[in-house]
């Protein structure tokens, strides 16, 4: 679930930075933000996969 979260606040950082003066967006921190994002939702598929093996080797 932390994964989704991260994700979640890299993406809301991205759009800050896009659409607001609120936060100045360099080339490489969008590059960072986005890379974070997909790595978290890689992470959460693949804890999520883990589990359910490891719940299909318990029975």
């Amino acid at each position: 679930m932390y994964y989704l979260l991260f994700a979640l606040f890299f993406a809301g950082y991205v759009l800050v930075g896009t659409f607001t003066d609120l936060v100045e967006m360099s080339t490489v921190a969008t590059v960072l933000s986005v890379a974070l994002i997909f790595t978290n939702i890689y992470m959460y598929f693949k804890s999520k996969k883990e589990e359910k093996e490891k719940s299909q080797k318990k029975e």
